[in-house]
C-alpha cells in the first residue's frame, strides 16, 4: 500500500475518533447540568398608558417609505439573441 492512502486513512480515523469524542463529551456535559431551571422574576408593566406610535403619519397620504428613484428597465432581446458586454 502506499503511504498517501496509509496517511489518508489514518486521518480519517483521528477525525472520526475525534468528533465521536466531541459527541461524547457534549452528552456529558448535559447530562451533569442541573435539570431545574431558575425562574426569571416577573415584571409588571404600567397598564395606565398605552404606547404611543413612534412614527407619525406625514400629511399629504401616499407610502412615506416608497422610493422615489425608479431604476430603468432590464434590456430585452429577442428570443436567440444573445448580447453580452453592453
Amino acid at each position: 500500500m502506499s503511504s498517501t492512502f496509509m496517511s489518508s486513512t489514518l486521518t480519517r480515523q483521528i477525525a472520526l475518533a475525534a468528533g465521536a469524542v466531541a459527541i461524547v463529551g457534549m452528552g456529558a456535559l448535559t447530562a451533569c447540568s442541573t435539570a431545574t431551571k431558575d425562574k426569571p422574576a416577573e415584571t409588571s408593566a404600567p397598564s395606565s398608558n398605552a404606547p404611543s406610535p413612534t412614527e407619525k403619519a406625514v400629511g399629504g397620504g401616499g407610502n412615506s417609505f416608497s422610493p422615489t428613484v425608479k431604476a430603468r428597465p432590464a434590456p430585452t432581446a429577442l428570443p436567440g439573441n444573445v448580447v453580452t458586454g453592453g
